[in-house]
């Protein structure tokens, strides 16, 4: 499911009160099995969490409320890109970065998500090699290894075309201003890596920034 303009409009909804799927299926003029299977699908993409019969926003969507929509968009795309990743398992993230490096015809990938925040900063170790390829070279870059469930060392993102980038210590990562959209669009870890960056905290739980603060 992509974030279209329904499940946008439920997100704003939970930032105005508890929600529950009759809620949404009102206001939304959406059938009820739609609302239901909308809000479900929200819940389980991590932008509404639930408490007891009704839903309310997660951190992810708390910080909507103070961006400007051509950041909004930009998040709801990214994470649409990302949810087309395969994730591969080579035996360690650095393995991975290898791999990249060694397999690479050139200028056919380009880091990115935590694995260009710790090129740009060195501030966090990542969890795997975040990586945009083009589609048509995916035939060649999957046999780098397995697929794996969850757990993954290299997470291989699915492009068109590659998104600018530029080099940073000899290894080519998105641009800065995109990382840090990248970072938002996932929180988590990428709070910390945002504050690496020099990054504008979004409004987030305490537990999230107590290590920044």
């Amino acid at each position: 499911m992509g974030i279209d303009e329904s499940s946008l409009f439920i997100i704003w909804l939970s930032l105005r009160g508890p929600l529950t799927p009759s809620r949404a299926s009102t206001e939304a003029s959406l059938p009820k099995t739609t609302a239901y299977r909308k809000v479900k699908e929200l819940e389980d993409r991590g932008w509404l969490r639930r408490e007891g019969k009704t839903y309310l926003p997660t951190d992810r969507a708390e910080i909507l409320s103070g961006m400007e929509a051509r950041d909004m968009l930009g998040i709801f795309y990214i994470e649409k890109l990302f949810e087309r990743a395969v994730r591969l398992q080579t035996g360690s993230w650095r393995r991975s970065m290898g791999l990249l490096k060694e397999r690479s015809r050139g200028g056919d990938y380009v880091l990115c998500y935590e694995t260009a925040a710790y090129i740009r900063t060195g501030f966090q170790t990542p969890s795997a090699a975040f990586a945009y390829v083009r589609d048509s070279d995916m035939e060649r870059w999957v046999p780098l290894g397995r697929r794996a469930s969850k757990l993954a060392d290299l997470v291989l993102i699915p492009v068109k075309d590659l998104p600018a980038s530029e080099f940073v210590s000899g290894w080519p990562v998105v641009t800065e201003e995109r990382l840090k959209l990248e970072l938002i669009t996932w929180l988590g870890r990428g709070v910390l890596d945002l504050a690496a960056l020099g990054g504008k905290i979004p409004a987030v739980s305490e537990e999230m920034t107590d290590v920044v603060y």
